[in-house]
């Protein structure tokens, strides 16, 4: 998966469904990138998407949303305790790298932190059903 298109996933997320205009305005990318990205989405069966219509996000995007999210906080979690990050500069930062980390790595991180039900920003860490991302991406 694309760095973009965890992006798209994430603002439908937290948005809700979006039309493919206003995803690319806010993650400012092409419309035409933003296009070809949804159909990739959407063979993955990660979106329900028909032209000229809102995009939503599918029961298994909003899985992997969830879970990728989950690796984001955790990381700014770990930003943030062991570097001494300003928490501003730690979100960030765990948006540019946050799927390169294993599902297993993100756990342990979880563990060592007694399982957070927020990051220090205030957003929410969703319970992760099972960590399943590391097969669909």
């Amino acid at each position: 998966m694309l760095d973009f298109e965890f992006e798209v996933l994430r603002l439908l997320y937290k948005d809700g469904a979006q039309k493919v205009g206003t995803i690319a305005k806010k993650i400012k990318m092409p419309h035409s990138t933003v296009g070809s990205s949804i159909k990739r989405l959407e063979k993955k069966l990660y979106v329900v998407y028909q032209r000229y219509k809102p995009v939503y996000l599918s029961d298994k995007g909003r899985d992997i949303a969830i879970e990728l999210t989950r690796h984001a906080r955790l990381l700014e979690i770990l930003l943030i305790n062991e570097f001494a990050m300003n928490p501003i500069v730690a979100h960030k930062e765990c948006e540019k790298f946050n799927l390169l980390f294993s599902c297993d790595l993100i756990n342990k991180i979880c563990e060592r932190y007694n399982h957070p039900k927020a990051c220090p920003c205030g957003e929410e860490i969703s319970n992760s059903s099972g960590c399943f991302c590391e097969k669909e991406i």
